[in-house]
């Protein structure tokens, strides 16, 4: 039997369970952990839904009394027009290895400290996920997503390309559809390039933490790797929780 992957696979828990577990809804943690992003002087990600622009900002105050939250304003005028257009957007910040998240919806103009500022609400719930707790979700077979890996050697101009089976915030599940990658674990693959839909392209160095043969229907096997992403930059990471997130809705909405 081959082995299996490291991982939170929504095919064998409910996913809505296991965000219902992580999900804060009480006003003074979802507080706490603002001020922390605050008091730490944090960068965060408003990635705007429909758009592949991200907004880089930080919180500058948080403010019990009147429920809201209050963000450096984006630099250039067309990215604020963006987030005063009501399309909302996905607040996304790392916290000492802890991912942040919560959906913004309206976002007003302000000023703090004589100085342009963006006001939020207080969100009703806030997803805080450290990276031991982070899941991976399906992806389809009909429809691959692809991941293209540099050749292992200058002898091949041509990437290797593999299918993703699921991907989450730590890493990935693919297929080594010609078997070209090799099964060593703790092999490093820089370069990698994941295309996503509807988003610009993830590039990461993956590293090979096991392999299984898979046995297909046809009685064929076929090589899966599961990988693990070293060193991803935060503004892909950002891209990346926002395509998890959205996959995983779209599955509950759908149930």
């Amino acid at each position: 039997m081959p082995p299996s992957f490291p991982q939170h696979d929504l095919g064998h828990c409910d996913g809505n369970d296991f965000l219902a577990r992580y999900t804060l809804h009480s006003k003074a943690e979802i507080l706490f952990q603002l001020r922390a992003l605050q008091k730490r002087k944090v960068l965060v990600n408003l990635d705007l839904r429909g758009s592949r622009q991200i907004v880089v900002t930080s919180v500058l105050a948080v403010n019990e009394a009147d429920n809201s939250v209050i963000l450096d304003s984006a630099r250039g005028d067309a990215l604020n027009h963006e987030l005063l257009a009501g399309k909302g957007a996905e607040f996304v910040a790392q916290l000492d290895g802890v991912s942040i998240s919560f959906g913004v919806g309206a976002v007003s103009l302000c000023e703090y400290e004589k100085l342009p500022a963006l006001r939020i609400p207080v969100p009703a719930s806030l997803v805080r996920l450290q990276r031991r707790e982070h899941f991976r979700v399906p992806l389809p077979i009909a429809n691959p997503v692809r991941c293209l890996v540099p050749p292992p050697s200058d002898d091949s101009r041509e990437p290797i390309t593999t299918h993703l089976v699921d991907i989450g915030c730590g890493g990935v599940a693919l297929t080594d559809i010609n078997a070209g990658l090799g099964t060593e674990t703790g092999r490093l693959l820089p370069g990698c390039r994941l295309l996503l839909p509807d988003t610009d392209a993830i590039v990461t160095t993956l590293e090979i933490c096991n392999s299984a043969q898979i046995r297909l229907q046809n009685g064929a096997f076929q090589t899966r790797l599961g990988c693990k992403f070293v060193d991803l930059p935060n503004d892909m990471a950002a891209r990346l929780q926002r395509f998890v997130m959205n996959i995983e809705r779209a599955r509950r909405n759908s149930l």
